[in-house]
């Protein structure tokens, strides 16, 4: 059992349904990529998993503590989880360091950070007051309010992540009340400005101001950004700004860290780097994590495991190798990348088709007590990546074939090189050549191939 089990999880908007008997066991400290195209349903995957959607049918448990189920439906702000979004969606007002720690349990003194100007200090945050009635008449009265109990900011980045998210409502998500108050009186942004005061903690508040403000700081270091934490978030990158949702996240220490597509926006080069470096940081600090992308690179190269999605139902869940050198249908395959396909016919554990006769392996789902391969004499699809295929013999462990080199995609590294066979049919394959041993247009080659083809039923 995972430390995150999803089991027969449904979700349906109306009569349309999204998710689909879902199953996911995610190991305690992995970080699963979840792979498919647009509308697949795995950004509903993750926000069913926050808390932020109600379920059909199903459980999802983490940690041993049941989140989702038949009467249950935690909070997303008890649930205990991090959220990083698409974009950074920092609070424009706050401080790098601020925003860092605005999930983590702060004094009543600290809340003076918050006040508005001219309030005193001391008194009921100035974000909470605003939420009031009797807070707002106090404002006007610039009476200070006493005794009224006092709402912490939420602790949940969940909630955080979705405050800062929301549309024209920067200047009021200082702070909120259990993660939903700011959405249910949003003309209380008309009123609130942000004050920077020096809050001086009570005695009894110290320890805990320090240990937030070392907690800020360990963050601070980790993403690289110690230099940074009294700028405002328009001073920073694209790459910075992430860096600073993700501490943002880490911050209350979550069991369960939800990435949703957090490197979109980004420029490919800095996506690139910028993922590595947030691979290596989740995995320094041991934290479980699920990512949703429909990018097959960042998947394949990130993750420990990888759930591909299609339609709402999980298609195959493995490691990135398996995913990539076994996946269970042609779909997938061409999904999670560049192919080779073939028609064939199965023989004795081989295939014969355009490259010859192929050592294969049988991809067909296999019911209970069936034959272990088809009969000999059996239609089947045959697949390859163009990897696969070599220039020569040298390094094939299959028959050769001859070949002309009519298309070539260069990628700078490597190159996608389309050559046409001699068979009579003149079919056409694609093999991937490193970029010093690239032929020229209309060269004549000899095909080789390094590992075995895989079979599959046709449909």
């Amino acid at each position: 059992m995972g430390w995150v089990t999803i089991e027969a999880l449904r979700v349906a908007y109306g009569d349309t349904r999204v998710l689909d008997d879902v199953n996911l066991h995610i190991p305690r400290g992995s970080l699963v990529a979840v792979l498919g195209p647009s509308g697949c349903g795995k950004t509903t995957l993750l926000r069913a998993v926050a808390g932020l959607l109600p379920v059909t049918s199903g459980t999802i448990t983490v940690g041993g503590r049941l989140v989702t189920g038949p009467g249950v439906q935690r909070a997303p702000e008890k649930r205990g989880m991090g959220w990083v979004p698409q974009d950074a969606s920092l609070f424009p007002h706050l401080t790098v360091g601020e925003n860092i720690g605005f999930g983590l349990p702060r004094s009543r003194q600290s809340d003076d950070l918050y006040c508005e100007p001219g309030e005193a200090p001391g008194g009921v945050s100035g974000l909470l007051a605003g939420l009031t009635r009797r807070g707002r008449a106090a404002r006007r009265g610039a009476a200070r309010v006493r005794g009224s109990s006092l709402e912490t900011a939420p602790t949940s980045p969940v909630a955080v992540a979705l405050l800062a998210s929301r549309p024209g409502a920067a200047p009021v998500q200082a702070g909120s009340v259990a993660g939903t108050a700011l959405a249910a009186n949003p003309r209380a942004a008309t009123v609130l400005h942000e004050t920077r005061r020096t809050a001086v903690p009570a005695s009894g508040d110290r320890g805990r101001q320090n240990s937030r403000a070392d907690r800020i700081a360990e963050l601070a270091s980790l993403v690289g950004l110690s230099e940074l934490v009294d700028r405002a978030p328009a001073q920073l990158s694209g790459g910075q700004a992430q860096r600073v949702s993700l501490a943002r996240a880490l911050a209350p220490r979550p069991d369960l860290m939800l990435l949703d597509e957090p490197f979109a926006a980004l420029d490919p080069l800095l996506r690139s780097a910028l993922r590595t470096e947030v691979a290596a940081l989740l995995r320094g600090q041991r934290n479980t994590s699920l990512l949703v992308t429909h990018d097959q690179e960042e998947a394949l190269s990130l993750a420990d495991f990888v759930a591909v999605m299609r339609g709402g139902k999980i298609l195959q869940f493995g490691t990135p190798a398996d995913v990539y050198e076994r996946p269970v249908d042609p779909w997938v395959a061409g999904f999670v990348g560049d192919t080779v396909e073939l028609d064939g016919v199965w023989r004795g554990g081989r295939v014969e088709c355009a490259l010859g006769s192929l050592a294969a392996d049988w991809m067909g789902a296999q019911p209970a007590g069936a034959a272990s391969a088809p009969a000999d004499g059996t239609g089947v699809g045959v697949l390859l990546r163009p990897e696969w295929l070599t220039l020569g013999a040298k390094g094939s462990a299959q028959p050769t074939t001859d070949a002309v080199a009519t298309a070539i995609a260069y990628a700078g590294h490597d190159a996608l090189v389309t050559f046409a066979l001699a068979d009579a049919e003149k079919t056409v394959v694609r093999a991937r050549i490193a970029a010093p041993d690239l032929p020229r247009l209309g060269d004549r080659v000899t095909l080789g191939i390094c590992q075995n083809a895989l079979a599959y039923p046709l449909e």
